[in-house]
């Protein structure tokens, strides 16, 4: 259920990897901030790290009454990560430009990050349009039809949300994996363009840097596709678990309560799951370095571009589904969360080299 005081973008956690679903969930909770019988939720977007810490030592370790957890007990999670292209809190119109299901399954460890090309077409619209333009229930089926899994619940944040959470993290650290340059990146008014530069290597990602780095789409180096912007949006959420418990992090140590009620503060992240969630999800910390990610983009294999009118009946650029049931992908998608997938090309490669070989 969600509550009236929650409000924006993607990118959870878990504790450390149940960081990724509760951070990167809990991290766009709802409700009001509640200090000892006072209500501080105009001024908990401004808190400091020295005032959380302290309000901290006030909060109980034990959840208090409320939405029971609708993820516990689950032996896999499907978390929708929604990140909306809203520069203020006043901007009436957006579009849901990143989309992420993040699927846990505890049984066997296996963490999965799946993203959906923007441009699919699916529920009579573009998939980025869907939220918007018919509710979250619509954005959800989509998300089940083409995955065949069932979504427990989302998150959702803004550009805003996410420059506050990676710099209240003291900023998000990142293996930049090619060197780009993306000469036509949109200022912050939107009214011209500016030159950005990553370089292959570590950094630790400003919140203003790291959404740059998410949202650039037309680098070279075979960095300028939505295919790239997906997979390096996938990196930087993997990076949120180093970054949530760096001695600059003013969450950190974690006090679960605190951590929800102030990412979800008035003005801030807009969440389904609840507290109970979020100190269910915590609980998996001490396994986190035991679980895989794996990041999986939607790409060829299972969509194409069937043209613009009169050569298809769209018109507007937009991605089709080859199978219109998407069996085979929800197929993968289900062999990978299980660590059952085989890839065809890797034994392809294989049956080619024991040929060869006298």
């Amino acid at each position: 259920m969600t509550t009236s005081c929650q409000k924006a973008y993607p990118l959870l956690m878990l504790k450390k990897l149940s960081l990724v679903v509760f951070i990167v969930g809990a991290l766009f909770g709802a409700s009001n901030f509640v200090f000892p019988g006072t209500k501080l939720t105009a001024i908990a977007p401004f808190l400091t790290g020295e005032i959380i810490k302290e309000i901290a030592k006030n909060v109980p370790v034990e959840p208090k009454p409320g939405d029971a957890s609708v993820l516990k007990d689950k032996e896999v999670l499907n978390i929708l990560l929604i990140g909306i292209d809203r520069r203020s809190k006043t901007q009436a119109g957006f579009n849901t430009d990143v989309m992420i299901l993040l699927s846990i399954n505890f049984k066997v460890k296996k963490v999965l990050l799946t993203s959906v090309p923007r441009d699919l077409w699916i529920n009579g619209n573009k998939i980025n349009a869907l939220y918007t333009v018919f509710g979250y229930d619509t954005l959800k089926d989509a998300f089940e039809k083409i995955t065949g899994m069932k979504v427990d619940g989302y998150i959702r944040c803004d550009f805003e949300d996410f420059r506050w959470l990676a710099d209240a993290m003291g900023g998000i650290p990142v293996n930049v994996l090619t060197t780009f340059t993306d000469t036509t990146f949109p200022n912050n008014a939107d009214t011209g363009v500016v030159s950005v530069t990553f370089t292959e290597g570590k950094e630790v990602m400003t919140g203003q840097r790291a959404l740059t780095f998410a949202r650039s789409r037309h680098g070279n180096n075979g960095e300028g596709s939505d295919l790239m912007r997906a997979k390096r949006q996938h990196i930087l959420l993997q990076g949120m678990l180093d970054g949530i418990n760096q001695s600059t992090s003013i969450f950190w140590p974690m006090n679960v309560e605190t951590f929800y009620y102030t990412v979800s503060a008035a003005n801030r992240m807009l969440t389904t799951l609840s507290l109970e969630d979020a100190y269910y999800l915590w609980r998996f910390y001490d396994q986190s370095k035991n679980f895989e990610i794996e990041s999986f983009v939607v790409g060829d294999k299972y969509i194409y571009h069937p043209g613009i009118y009169p050569q298809s009946e769209f018109h507007a650029w937009v991605f089709t589904p080859r199978d219109e049931t998407f069996k085979t992908l929800q197929t993968d998608v289900q062999a990978k969360l299980n660590k059952t997938y085989i890839d065809p090309e890797a034994v392809s490669e294989t049956s080619q080299s024991t040929e060869a070989t006298p």
